[in-house]
C-alpha cells in the first residue's frame, strides 16, 4: 500500500493560522487583538455572520492566542508550532472543546456541559468552549445555560458562533460580546484564491495567454468568475477552485468555470443584455435558443445577467464606478455604452425585474422556459412610457416614442389609442400597426383601476349589500336589520330601531367611502348613499309602547311562544299549515291552526 498523504481540500489546507491571514474581518482581528494584547478577554464571544466568512477560524485563533505554551501570558500572536496551538488549528485540543450546537441541543446535553465547565483544564492557561452553530440549540438548552454563560468559572470562554443570529435569545446576546462577521467581496475572494493558486504551483495568466513556464495557468477571469460564484463566501470559493482543477485535469479557464458553473460566458451575456436594451426579440429569442443548446443552468445565467445589469446600473450613477469583472475590454466598454445611452430609469427597472426572478425560476417545472419569458418582457422595457410623465404633462400625447433606447425617455411619448382600444390597459386594438417599433405596446406601468360594466340583477338591495359584505365583512352584518331602497342614483339606508352609535358610526369616512364604492359598483358612477333613523311613533320607543293596543301585543307574544312549541312545529311540517291566531282559554295556551 502506499504512504503517501491523504489529499487535503484546499478550504482546510489553507485555513487561516494567524489574525494576519484573516480575510475581510480587519475591525473584528483589530478588537480581538487589542483585547488579547491587553489581557481583557470576555467570558463569552458571540460570531455571527454568513457561511465561509471566517467565523470558526477565528474561534480556533482566539483560543490559540489565549492557551499558546509558547508566551506565559495570552499573545496575539500564536507560534502556531507548540502542542497548544497545533491541536486548537487542528480542532483536537482537550482544553478547546469544538461542539455542534445541532446535535447538543437538547437540555439533557447542555445539562452535561455545564458540569464539564466546572472542571479545570488539563494542561492549558484556560478552556475554551466553541459552539458551533448555536441557533440549533433548544429553548430549554439555552434557559439552562444562562447562569453558566453569565458567571462561569474563570478558567472558561465561551465562544458561540450562528449564521442566524435573530434565531438567538435575547438572554443570551445580552450576555455576550457580539461580532458580526461581513460577507466578503468578489475582489476579496479572488485576490484570496490568487494567492493560494499561487502557493499551490499555479501560474496567473490573462485570458488567452499562454504561460511562461510548465506551471498549470489559471486565468484572471476564472478566478473572477469563482469568487463571484461564491457570493461572498470564502470556503465556497475554495471548493469551488478545487472542483475546477480537478474537473479540468490541471488548468483552470474561464471556458472551465463557465461549464463548471452551467453560466455562459459574461461576453456571450453583454450581448443578450444588447439585445434585451435594444428591443430586439429575435436576438432575444435566438440568444436563448442558444444557451439552452449549451446547457447553460437558466439560475446561473440569471445570476450573471443580474451583476451585468447591477454594473450598468452603477456606471449610469457614477461613470468613474469599475465595471463589472469577469468581462473583456470590449465587453466592458458595451456595458459602459449601455450606462450612457440607456436611461436610467430603465436599467433600474431591468435590475429590479432580474434581482426578483430568481423565486420564479427556481419555482418552475421549466426553468429555460420562465428565463425566457423573462427576457421578452424585459425586451419591451425600452418601449415603455411612464404614465405619470403623460398625467403630469411632461410628455405631450402627440409626440413621437423613440425607436432606440439610447434617445431619452423625456422625448418619447405614446400614440393615441384609436377607436376600440382597450383604454384601461393601454394596447392598441387590433386595428392599429402594433409591430411598428414606433408605437409602443403599453403606456406605462402603473396599473389602472377598471371597473366593471353594470349587470342588471332582480335585487338591487341585494346586490347592495353583498357589495358592502365583500368589501367590509362588519358593515355588512352591520347593514343585516337596516331597511335599504334603491331609487335610481341614489341608495337610501333605513336603521329601525333607530341607533345614534350606528348612524355615527356609518358616517365615518372609512365607512362612507365602502358604502359609496358598493353604490357605486351597483348603480354606477354618480351615485349616492343616505342614512337615516326610522322614528318611533311618539318619538322614543316608551311613547310607542304606551301607544300600542295592550291586546294586541299579548297575541302577537303568544303567537310567538307558540310557535317554539314543538308539538305544533310538527303538526304544522305535517300538515304544512301556518298559525292563523292564538286565543287563552283559562287553560293551556291553545293554538287555532289552519
Amino acid at each position: 500500500m502506499s504512504d503517501a498523504p491523504a489529499y487535503v481540500p484546499l478550504a482546510r489546507k489553507w485555513r487561516p493560522r494567524t489574525f494576519a491571514d484573516v480575510v475581510g474581518q480587519e475591525e473584528i482581528v483589530r478588537a480581538l487583538v487589542n483585547a488579547v494584547s491587553a489581557d481583557r478577554l470576555a467570558h463569552a464571544y458571540l460570531f455571527s455572520g454568513p457561511r465561509g466568512v471566517g467565523k470558526t477560524t477565528t474561534a480556533r485563533l482566539l483560543a490559540a492566542a489565549i492557551n499558546c505554551n509558547a508566551s506565559d501570558r495570552p499573545t496575539a500572536t500564536p507560534c502556531g508550532a507548540c502542542a497548544s496551538c497545533v491541536e486548537v488549528l487542528e480542532g483536537r485540543s482537550l482544553d478547546t472543546l469544538e461542539i455542534d450546537g445541532a446535535t447538543h441541543g437538547k437540555v439533557d446535553q447542555a445539562r452535561d456541559l455545564i458540569e464539564i465547565v466546572a472542571y479545570a483544564p488539563s494542561r492549558d492557561r484556560r478552556k475554551v468552549f466553541i459552539i458551533d452553530e448555536v441557533h440549533a440549540i433548544s429553548s430549554a438548552a439555552f434557559q439552562a445555560l444562562l447562569k453558566t454563560l453569565e458567571e462561569p468559572p474563570s478558567h472558561a470562554v465561551f465562544i458561540l458562533a450562528t449564521t442566524e443570529r435573530h434565531k438567538i435569545p435575547a438572554t443570551i446576546l445580552s450576555r455576550c460580546q457580539r461580532f458580526d462577521f461581513r460577507r466578503l467581496t468578489d475582489d476579496e475572494v479572488a485576490g484570496r484564491l490568487a494567492d493560494i493558486a499561487g502557493r499551490e504551483g499555479f501560474e496567473i495568466v490573462d485570458g488567452g495567454r499562454e504561460a511562461k513556464g510548465r506551471k498549470p495557468v489559471v486565468e484572471r477571469a476564472a478566478l473572477a468568475a469563482l469568487a463571484a460564484a461564491a457570493t461572498g463566501s470564502l470556503r465556497d470559493g475554495l471548493s469551488l477552485f478545487d472542483q475546477a482543477a480537478s474537473r479540468s485535469g490541471g488548468g483552470v479557464t474561464a471556458g472551465d468555470v463557465s461549464a463548471l458553473l452551467g453560466a455562459p460566458d459574461r461576453t456571450a451575456l453583454v450581448a443578450l443584455l444588447g439585445a434585451v436594451l435594444a428591443s430586439d426579440r429575435i436576438a432575444v429569442f435566438k440568444g436563448c435558443a442558444e444557451l439552452e443548446a449549451a446547457g447553460a443552468e437558466p439560475r446561473a445565467t440569471l445570476h450573471d445577467l443580474t451583476a451585468l445589469a447591477r454594473g450598468a446600473v452603477r456606471l449610469a450613477a457614477d461613470p468613474a464606478a469599475q465595471p463589472p469583472a469577469g468581462l473583456s475590454e470590449e465587453g466592458a466598454e458595451r456595458v459602459r455604452e449601455f450606462a450612457r445611452t440607456t436611461p436610467y430609469t430603465t436599467l433600474l427597472r431591468l435590475l429590479s425585474f432580474l434581482s426578483e426572478s430568481d423565486g420564479t425560476l427556481r419555482r418552475s417545472d421549466v426553468p429555460a422556459l420562465a428565463f425566457e419569458v423573462l427576457l421578452l418582457k424585459l425586451a419591451e422595457l425600452p418601449r415603455l412610457v411612464p404614465i405619470e410623465e403623460i398625467l403630469a404633462g411632461r410628455i405631450p400625447v402627440s409626440a413621437p416614442v423613440p425607436s432606440s433606447p439610447s434617445k431619452k425617455m423625456t422625448d418619447a411619448a405614446s400614440a393615441p389609442p384609436k377607436h376600440g382600444a382597450h383604454r384601461g390597459h393601454g394596447v392598441p386594438s387590433e386595428a392599429e400597426d402594433s409591430s411598428s417599433s414606433d408605437v409602443p405596446r403599453f403606456v406605462g406601468l402603473t396599473p389602472l383601476e377598471i371597473i366593471p360594466d353594470l349587470v342588471a340583477t332582480p335585487d338591487p338591495a341585494g346586490a347592495f349589500r353583498a357589495a358592502v359584505e365583500k368589501k367590509h365583512s362588519q358593515l355588512g352584518a352591520v347593514l343585516e336589520d337596516a331597511s335599504i331602497w334603491l331609487e335610481g342614483k341614489s341608495v337610501r339606508i333605513s336603521l329601525d330601531p333607530p341607533s345614534v352609535v350606528t348612524e355615527r358610526r356609518l358616517a365615518e369616512s372609512a365607512m362612507a367611502k365602502v358604502l359609496e364604492e358598493a353604490a357605486i359598483a351597483v348603480l354606477g358612477r354618480g351615485a349616492t348613499v343616505t342614512v337615516e333613523s326610522v322614528a318611533p311613533p311618539a318619538g322614543d320607543l316608551t311613547a310607542a309602547a304606551a301607544a300600542a293596543d295592550p291586546e294586541a301585543l299579548e297575541r302577537e307574544h303568544l303567537k310567538m311562544k307558540v310557535a317554539t312549541d314543538e308539538r305544533v312545529k310538527r303538526m304544522m311540517e305535517l300538515f304544512g299549515g301556518e298559525i292563523a291566531d292564538v286565543k287563552r282559554d283559562g287553560g293551556p295556551d291553545r293554538a287555532k291552526g289552519r
